[in-house]
């Protein structure tokens, strides 16, 4: 189970595209508003987000997207039933949503189009909200026991921008190599096998390396913007680690066997 949180300020858009005609979504569950008709939905989500204009960005629209591995057992009623598990643990209360199934994927996935203007006019915060969304998914993925999609694993190819696929190539890359790297030469040795260049970024005064990036078909990107776990200092440590095991290693089979 995978979360992906989006801020916007226009509710009539952000409920037209979650309510797909042609049979492509259905609305499973609503609080709060007059569910007859996207208009009405609209309307009443507007009207609410009215008693607090201070929020710029009212609209939390959230999906949730789930393993095809899981198909089977995720009925209309479960996704429900997670959804509003995911918004308490999000503290997320006290407020109109709506949760609309979508089926234009191969994988089961969930819109959640939320509030933030509570009914008492209050500000929902978003505070850590990605960090939070994170953990929260994790816990309801092991709780039902759920397969952890990977997106990035999972993804369509074909369907990429140039700008996307690239950093894809370099996402696939580091994860076949890193495993098996033991320093930053052998990792940019084998990177550059696959026609990806690895780079520092150096601080101008102190000439610390304060960052990594990693280029493929002219279009750069850091570490961290491909995934977290490829921040330079993820890398490094995994390198080091990678680097304490196999030595580990070596000694331990140099050591002979009693009786020898």
């Amino acid at each position: 189970m995978m979360g992906k949180i989006m801020k916007r300020n226009d509710f009539g858009k952000i409920v037209n595209y979650t309510m797909k005609g042609n049979n492509k979504s259905k609305l499973l569950a609503t609080e709060g508003v007059r569910s007859d008709s996207k208009q009405h939905i609209a309307e009443s989500f507007s009207c609410q987000a009215g008693l607090n204009t201070r929020i710029r960005t009212p609209v939390y629209h959230i999906s949730l997207s789930f393993s095809k591995q899981d198909s089977g057992k995720l009925t209309d009623d479960l996704m429900v039933k997670i959804a509003g598990e995911y918004m308490e643990k999000m503290n997320i209360k006290n407020t109109q949503y709506i949760v609309v199934r979508h089926y234009d994927r191969e994988h089961p996935h969930i819109h959640l189009v939320i509030n933030r203007v509570d009914n008492d006019g209050k500000t929902i915060s978003d505070k850590n909200d990605f960090y939070r969304n994170e953990k929260v998914c994790k816990m309801l993925t092991a709780k039902y026991r759920l397969h952890f999609a990977n997106g990035k694993d999972n993804i369509k190819e074909e369907r990429l921008r140039p700008y996307d696929k690239a950093k894809h190539e370099v996402y696939k890359a580091l994860k076949g190599e890193l495993p098996h790297a033991r320093s930053w030469n052998e990792l940019k040795e084998a990177l550059s096998e696959r026609d990806i260049e690895l780079k520092f970024k150096v601080s101008r005064t102190t000439k610390e390396v304060q960052g990594v990036k990693f280029e493929y078909g002219g279009i750069s990107f850091s570490g961290s913007k491909v995934s977290r776990e490829f921040s330079y200092m993820n890398i490094d440590y995994r390198l080091r680690r990678n680097a304490f095991e196999d030595d580990f290693n070596h000694r331990q089979a140099a050591i002979p066997e009693p009786g020898e």
